[in-house]
């Protein structure tokens, strides 16, 4: 039987190798800082990882779980379900959220997971429309994490800690806050945060103005501005929660997350 062991910043290669295989982007920079983060569970066939998964962990109020793969051949053995039970086994947290794809959405739902909202879309390509100029760098980074605690639900201040390293560009306006990184192309705008869709416009507008990005939202009036400015649709991913019905937190003002694999 394969071998269960944690992840470490040694097995980022193999974590890739195992991504691209499976068509999955090559994110070296946000494997790092996922393991850096979270807790990285691995299956091995001798020195060969077959499978992985990431969980994050938001103090005890809240999980995310994320990354989770097994290797092109063997799919159809029960190595995602134990990928998946060793991880929540670990979590020690009464929410646990994930995005699923098609792929993965029977897995969860069998293992208690309920749907908790629309489906969260990614758009690709070059944002052709001008910058709001409505934004400016942060000037308090606890105002930021302070206020992402109150939209998200759950203390991630050790995440942020991470984040405002690893974020190219991190700015406010008057109704909330964004943030961007590559990996190494193209440009993911996350988070984003703000009182309505016309404070989230203005905030991804200055961060992605003519540059080829990826911004992944839920938000039908969001969606079909970034269609209008060039955007096209690209894969869709449904979020999920165990242990509620909905996530935590004031998740209205949450127009895309830090990434998907962080809830």
């Amino acid at each position: 039987m394969e071998e269960l062991r944690f992840l470490t910043p040694d097995d980022v290669p193999a974590c890739l190798a195992l991504a691209t295989g499976r068509g999955w982007s090559h994110e070296e920079r946000k494997w790092r800082l996922l393991l850096a983060t979270g807790t990285g569970l691995g299956l091995f066939d001798g020195s060969t990882l077959v499978g992985t998964t990431v969980l994050t962990r938001y103090g005890d109020a809240h999980a995310a779980l994320s990354m989770v793969l097994v290797a092109e051949g063997r799919q159809g053995r029960g190595l995602g379900r134990r990928l998946v039970e060793a991880a929540l086994e670990r979590a020690d947290a009464p929410v646990v959220s994930l995005h699923a794809t098609e792929q993965g959405l029977p897995l969860y739902e069998k293992l208690g997971f309920v749907v908790s909202g629309p489906e969260l879309v990614t758009h690709f390509g070059v944002f052709t429309g001008p910058p709001s100029g409505a934004t400016s760098p942060p000037a308090d980074p606890a105002a930021l994490v302070a206020l992402d605690a109150e939209v998200f639900g759950a203390d991630r201040s050790a995440l942020w800690e991470a984040y405002l390293g690893f974020a190219e560009r991190v700015v406010v306006s008057a109704s909330g806050f964004a943030g961007c990184w590559a990996d190494p192309s193209p440009l993911v705008v996350g988070p984003v945060v703000a009182e309505d869709v016309a404070g989230a416009r203005e905030l991804v507008a200055d961060l992605v103005s003519g540059r080829d990005a990826r911004v992944d939202t839920a938000d039908p009036g969001l969606r079909a501005w970034l269609l209008e400015n060039g955007m096209r649709e690209g894969y869709r991913v449904a979020p999920m929660v165990l242990g509620a019905t909905r996530p935590p937190g004031r998740r209205e003002r949450l127009f895309a997350p830090i990434a998907q694999a962080l809830g």
